[in-house]
């Protein structure tokens, strides 16, 4: 992008250009990692509080799909691929802290851990999945526009 900013005459489109390549998309980073983050608080006090002790069995499952469908829904909002994939990480560290948030509300009452079937190591495959599913909506969206323009 910086050699075809500098090969230009034009310099408004040129600043423009040159700025875009800069960014990494924090925004759009920051944006998934308080997506993931909440969805992490919300699986596990809907964990604790619809099934108390009996957690179902396909909850890591329901998880990776859930990341996937997040990771879809942030790619219509043009979150590149690889900010879905960063801002995953943010799901794990959102989970703990509902734990812990629940410890400080409930005692004894609370979990221990955040979610039983998804491990800690998980969060990278979470990561693949939002960051593919993330790349390919926009894949589809691009080819889409340019099918109908």
């Amino acid at each position: 992008m910086h050699n075809e900013a500098s090969s230009v005459n034009d310099r408004e489109w040129a600043m423009e250009t040159t700025r875009a390549a800069r960014r990494f998309g924090w925004r759009g980073a920051g944006e998934a990692a308080a997506v993931f983050a909440g969805l992490g608080m919300c699986v596990v006090l809907l964990t604790h509080f619809l099934w108390r002790h009996d957690t179902p069995d396909g909850l890591g499952l329901g998880v990776r799909f859930l990341s996937g469908v997040m990771g879809t829904l942030l790619g219509l909002r043009r979150v590149a691929a690889l900010e879905a994939g960063a801002g995953t990480l943010a799901f794990l560290p959102g989970a703990w802290l509902a734990v812990v948030t629940l410890q400080a509300l409930l005692g004894d009452a609370a979990p221990f851990t955040p979610i039983i079937g998804v491990a800690d190591a998980d969060g990278a495959v979470l990561a693949v999945i939002a960051a593919c599913a993330a790349g390919t909506t926009q894949r589809v969206v691009t080819r889409r526009a340019l099918l109908t323009a």
